[in-house]
Formats: structure tokens, sequence, C-alpha cells
């Protein structure tokens, strides 16, 4: 066997030996990447405590924390909403603020001494008071908490006879708060963040 066969043969076989290796890594680095896109995937699915076969698709999450979910029913005129705190107490949502919480059409959640779920709407009465409102249009809801996060999901009517006014496509600026570890609803948030919101 000549020497330039002897040298080709075994440069062959350290191309092998490098290239091996690094197929390898390439692919197992493709695989890597395909758990992250599930995983990024996965988070933003997000399934319903009120209403069989609805998971929600759409999030927005706030810098202080608190996620908002949410999907149209278009066929019931209404909004289908979910949102999840780092905290364990109340926990809310307002719409068509003017100065901070003024005039905002608050939707505020969490659990009395019993632990059972509850749920008020109020009206923003100044920048930075609120009270509830004697209507009613929010009549399905629910809830859980754990120690370190709360859920609150409900639906919003939309139709005519509704103060809620939200359309797909529409991009709206909603305030939403929450408190840490406490239920009372007068209770001042322990944070509060205003935001634009794509619906």
């Amino acid at each position: 066997m000549s020497k330039i066969f002897k040298r080709k043969k075994l440069f062959g076989l350290v191309c092998v030996l490098i290239l091996v290796p690094l197929i390898i890594a390439g692919c197992n680095n493709n695989d890597a990447n395909n758990d992250d896109v599930a995983d990024e995937e996965a988070e933003v699915a997000q399934e319903s405590l009120l209403t069989d076969d609805l998971t929600y698709t759409n999030l927005y999450s706030s810098d202080i924390g608190l996620d908002i979910y949410w999907e149209f029913n278009e066929d019931e005129d209404a909004l289908h909403m979910m949102l999840e705190s780092p905290g364990s107490g109340w926990l809310s949502v307002g719409f068509d603020a003017t100065t901070r919480m003024n005039e905002a059409k608050i939707i505020i959640a969490g659990f009395d001494g019993d632990d059972n779920f509850q749920l008020e709407e109020h009206i923003g009465t100044s920048p930075t008071s609120h009270e509830q409102i004697d209507e009613i249009y929010i009549t399905e809801s629910t809830g859980e908490r754990e120690e370190d996060s709360s859920i609150a999901e409900f639906i919003i009517p939309l139709d005519g006879d509704s103060r809620y006014a939200i359309e797909p496509g529409e991009t709206y600026e909603v305030i939403v708060a929450f408190h840490s570890d406490d239920d009372s609803f007068m209770q001042r948030h322990t944070q509060r963040a205003s935001v634009e919101i794509d619906f």
C-alpha cells in the first residue's frame, strides 16, 4: 500500500472523527430549539376553569407579573377573560379610565374569609378611589388560589345592555392591579400598572 494512499485513508478517518460529533451536536441543538418553541407555545395556552373546551391563546404579561388571558366568543357576544397574579390577595382589571382609575370600569376579584371566590364590579370615582356599582353585568365567574398565585376568570358581556365595549382587533388602555396577600377590595394595591393591549 503506497504512502499516499495511507495518508489519504488517515486523513479521511480524521475527518470522520471530527464531523460525526459535530453532526450529533447539531441534531441535539435542533431538538433543544424545537423544545424551546414547544415550551413557548405551551406557555401561551391556558385551560379555562369556567368553560369546557375553552383554551386561552391570547396572553398579555404585564411588567408587574399579572397575566391577562382572553378569548372572544362572537356567537355569545362575550369576552372570556382570565387574570393570574403572583399574589394571594385580590386582583383586578379596569377599562376606559380617564385619569389613573377615574371613571374606570373595574372588575375586582378575590376570596372571602372562608376562601369562597367573590367578584365585584366597581367604578373609579377619582384618580385614586373606586366603589362598587349596583348593577351586575358579569354573572359567570370563578377562581382559585395558592400560596403565591391567584386566578380569577369571568365572562364579560358585550351586548347592547352591557357597560363594557371591547372589540376584537382594537387597542385599549387597561389598568391592572393586585394585592400580594389581602382580600379586602378597599385595601390599596401592592402593584398596579397601566398597559395597552391589542385585543
